[in-house]
């Protein structure tokens, strides 16, 4: 006799962004597309998060109160450099000298605001497929 076959547990992510209503519609977004997120509304609750739990991918608002978005990718990739290539960064002002040497340098994905939910959703896709290559090596 076999067991029956277990539901693969969804790709968890971490999605950051000062702003608790983005949070709020994002993770509804993002789960109905089929992934388990945590939201937090401060880079310093993203790397608590980040210490107590394996994400598979993470989403941050580059402006941000007290720690920009910036800041927060270099710390969690100094923290654990498995995760280059699983952090996407949103931005309205993307396209600056600045935050193209910060994604170049970081192996960081960027999503221009606004951006389309499916966008969003493929973003996400990418990482945790990285994610998958990591695990699986």
């Amino acid at each position: 006799m076999t067991a029956p076959d277990q539901a693969k547990p969804a790709a968890t992510v971490l999605f950051v962004d000062d702003d608790a209503m983005v949070c709020r519609s994002m993770s509804r977004c993002l789960e109905r597309a089929g992934f388990q997120v945590t939201t937090v509304t401060s880079a310093e609750e993203a790397l608590a998060k980040a210490d107590q739990s394996r994400f598979d991918a993470i989403v941050t608002d580059h402006n941000m109160p007290t720690m920009t978005g910036g800041e927060l990718i270099d710390r969690l990739l100094t923290r654990d450099p498995t995760l280059r290539g699983r952090i996407i960064l949103t931005s309205g002002d993307l396209h600056t000298e600045a935050n193209e040497s910060l994604l170049k340098r970081t192996g960081t994905r960027g999503l221009q605001k606004p951006f389309q939910l499916a966008e969003l959703s493929l973003a996400v896709r990418a990482a945790v497929a990285k994610a998958a290559t990591l695990t699986a090596a």
